[in-house]
């Protein structure tokens, strides 16, 4: 593959990807409703594989039961999952929420850490705090906020990567011209 041949699928990919964000972010009700659908899909379809795949490989496994047992309990979780996809979401709101909490702490400690070999180290410390607003804002708007914060993170976070590689193809485009 030629270099232009690459850099016109970064192009390409970028302008996906952008397109897709502001999609999401126009739509985060929609992309967050998919979202856990996809999500309780995936569970019966990895659950009934794990099944299966503990049934076909019995004689040579010495943990039959515990692979069946994991297969029906994920057929049984995504099942679940599908039939209460609003506990679903709210169950996926609430774990990126504390992840924001979690990491806002990490951001802290590291930068306070670091503060005599980092010169911006007061950034991370921004950061943190901005972490742990988010995940305060998430948190604290539960049940409301299980219905937007997907689809808004994601169209974001789709949005970004789409602007970063437009933006790696515009500059490498230039490198070889």
């Amino acid at each position: 593959m030629t270099e232009k041949r690459f850099l016109s699928f970064v192009l390409m990919e970028g302008i996906l990807l952008m397109a897709l964000g502001i999609a999401m972010l126009m739509l985060p009700k929609l992309t967050t409703f998919t979202f856990g659908l996809l999500l309780s899909i995936s569970f019966v379809i990895y659950g009934g594989y794990k099944a299966i795949n503990a049934f076909m490989t019995r004689n040579y496994s010495r943990h039959f039961a515990l692979n069946m047992i994991i297969g029906l309990l994920l057929i049984t979780i995504g099942v679940f999952l599908f039939l209460a996809p609003m506990f679903s979401l709210m169950l996926i709101t609430s774990i990126i929420g504390i992840y924001f909490l979690l990491e806002s702490i990490s951001s802290t400690a590291f930068a306070v850490q670091n503060r005599k070999t980092l010169y911006f180290w007061w950034a991370g410390i921004v950061v943190g705090i901005i972490q742990f607003l988010l995940g305060l804002i998430v948190i604290i708007a539960l049940p409301s906020s299980a219905l937007w914060v997907i689809g808004v993170l994601a169209g974001i976070n789709f949005l970004i990567t789409g602007m970063a590689m437009i933006s790696m193809y515009i500059s490498t485009k230039y490198i070889y011209n």
